[in-house]
């Protein structure tokens, strides 16, 4: 785990203006259509039965949707520089655009069943979660999505409660970090778009080292994997 994290961070620090451009290319307008659509959502049912509830939940569909979409160029570009490809960034620019309405469509389908199955007593939905997480990692890696999909549910009955463990840490890592910003700014301002400025800016900067933290240890277990074989 310490070699995962040292090279992880060596990369994300040694790659750090061109993770940066990435970012900006591609997660940071989804964070902005994210956060459109949101309030829009929020504005449009606010004199509902139940206000806030129908805002709620677009939240957590379109914020599963917009993550699964924004991790694949970062993963791509990781598994790239494990490679020493030529022009990582430039390849993982084209593969997410190449692979967008694929990855979409099953980023729709996956949150969708993740708000049922966590109707259901929730531990469907923490199963569905797991279980097909690790898609977007695979169709990296071989471009066919239904072969990720296969290839994910294998992978993760093979390492079901490590990965619940690094998926659960890394959530809590970045719910802390948020939360500490939204108070300190707290203190100074109350504007909404000040707030939403500063968390594009910070997920800016977190997103691409939760993905490589995390490709890297996908790769260390499929090596795990290889090796047993």
């Amino acid at each position: 785990m310490k070699s995962i994290l040292s090279s992880s961070f060596s990369l994300y620090i040694q790659d750090f203006l061109k993770l940066m451009l990435l970012s900006v290319l591609t997660y940071v307008p989804l964070l902005f259509l994210h956060a459109i659509i949101v309030n829009y959502i929020y504005a449009e049912t606010r004199f509902a039965e139940y206000p806030g509830l129908i805002g709620d939940v677009a939240n957590g569909i379109f914020m599963i949707v917009f993550l699964t979409i924004a991790q694949l160029p970062f993963i791509k570009y990781t598994l790239l520089e494990s490679e020493d490809a030529d022009h990582p960034l430039k390849q993982a620019i084209s593969f997410a655009i190449e692979k967008a309405l694929p990855i979409y469509l099953f980023a729709c389908l996956y949150s969708i069943c993740i708000f049922i199955g966590g109707l259901l007593y929730v531990i469907p939905g923490l199963v569905v979660l797991v279980l097909f997480y690790f898609v977007p990692f695979f169709l990296a890696e071989n471009g066919k999505l239904r072969t990720a999909l296969k290839k994910s549910v294998r992978f993760i009955k093979a390492h079901f409660f490590k990965a619940i463990f690094v998926i659960f840490i890394l959530s809590i890592i970045q719910l802390v970090f948020e939360n500490i910003m939204i108070y300190l700014l707290s203190l100074y301002t109350d504007v909404y778009f000040t707030t939403l400025a500063l968390k594009i800016v910070l997920l800016m900067f977190l997103l691409p080292l939760q993905v490589i933290f995390l490709t890297n240890i996908f790769n260390s277990w499929r090596e795990t994997e290889k090796g047993g074989i």
